[in-house]
């Protein structure tokens, strides 16, 4: 007969190897993205359909997460940094491309439109009722600042055509943030609808929103 093997030797094989905790997290957080796209807003959320979902047994969600809301607030975290990198990325080309803070904002308003319809199960859970409702806890209003804090830097920088709707930057950037949010919602909610090219809209609310000032072009040299 072989020799049985001790307690201590089955926990060793149990463990994950280097590395592949943090790999089983993130496919967690990509298990409960794809469960929460999928339900509506009052339908229930639950980790055993996170675990199912991930192809894992149920308690080993909770070696990662203690409970639903810990879940819940890793999903807004890792999805709100997607945000931020994907519109750094946009204005980033629009700097390198010569443009200043009006072609940074808009290049931002673009990518996140392009975005939200590339991807909409991603932009369903930030931004309709997939998450938010079912969390309580105060840090949810900190992942999304950010972006709106960085709208508000540029429009600040960006001088107007008289008729603007506010002179408040912020007001704004709420009211721009908006009327993207209803381009990616509405073309997301009534696809049959004949709708223009989403980046032609995004730019299109975008300009009328902000209203920046035309710049000057310069004379020819004689």
């Amino acid at each position: 007969m072989g020799a049985r093997k001790s307690p201590q030797t089955s926990a060793l094989r149990l463990r994950n190897a280097r590395g592949e905790g943090e790999r089983l997290r993130g496919e967690i957080i990509d298990a409960a993205i794809k469960v929460l796209s999928a339900l509506g807003p009052e339908e229930p959320f639950s980790l055993r359909s996170v675990a199912k979902m991930a192809l894992i047994a149920a308690p080993s969600v909770y070696i990662h997460f203690a409970d639903r809301n810990a879940l819940l607030l890793a999903v807004l975290e890792k999805l709100f940094a997607e945000q931020v990198a994907m519109r750094a990325a946009a204005e980033t080309d629009a700097a390198e491309a010569g443009g200043g803070a009006w072609e940074r904002l808009l290049a931002r308003s673009v990518a996140s439109v392009r975005f939200g319809l590339e991807h909409p199960g991603h932009y369903k859970v930030l931004f309709e009722g997939r998450v938010v409702p079912r969390l309580d806890d105060p840090r949810i209003a900190t992942f999304g600042r950010p972006l709106l804090l960085r709208s508000i830097e540029l429009i600040r920088e960006i001088p107007s055509r008289p008729g603007r709707v506010s002179d408040d930057p912020e007001r704004l950037s709420l009211l721009l943030w908006s009327g993207l949010h209803g381009i990616i919602s509405l073309r997301m909610n009534k696809p049959t609808l004949d709708w223009p090219p989403a980046t032609e809209l995004a730019e299109q609310i975008t300009r009328a929103i902000i209203r920046p000032a035309m710049r000057k072009r310069s004379l020819p040299a004689e």
